[in-house]
């Protein structure tokens, strides 16, 4: 039972109640956002593809190098800043990153990847307009064929 005395009132009590609520609140949108990189968050930046070509062999049997070529065509009036080529389920997402110098139209890129497990690889393009161009390719990798020491 409460004394007359107590400096509990009311307010107080709602005061706390309605800002841990906010509290409770924040942290689950925050928790239902999603990561940086990953396969929801580039689906749901909704990417214009045209522009960006690529070419990723839909089987791959050795997942330590396999071969990646695109091409970045930038829309009309507008100049390419730089890419991205993100692979959602590798360790470390972002396989590479560049900043091209002389800010081109037109782009072609060729290298070696290495992934994790079968997924989609994504090549971003940034443009000087601070918009960007985006495609995921799939390719599914498949374990090496010698287990047996044959």
């Amino acid at each position: 039972m409460l004394h007359p005395d107590t400096s509990l009132h009311r307010r107080t009590c709602l005061t706390g109640l309605g800002a841990a609520a906010v509290g409770v609140l924040s942290a689950s949108r925050a928790l239902a956002a999603p990561e940086p990189h990953s396969q929801a968050e580039l689906q749901a930046r909704g990417l214009p593809t045209q522009g960006v070509e690529v070419t990723l062999p839909p089987l791959a049997d050795n997942s330590n190098a396999i071969p990646l070529q695109f091409t970045l065509q930038a829309p009309a009036g507008k100049q390419l800043l730089g890419f991205e080529i993100i692979a959602p389920e590798n360790p470390n997402r972002v396989i590479l990153r560049l900043k091209l110098g002389q800010a081109p139209t037109r782009f072609k890129f060729s290298t070696r990847i290495r992934l994790a497990m079968t997924q989609e690889v994504w090549v971003i393009a940034h443009l000087n307009d601070g918009s960007s161009l985006g495609r995921p390719t799939h390719t599914v990798v498949t374990a090496t064929a010698c287990f047996d020491e044959t």
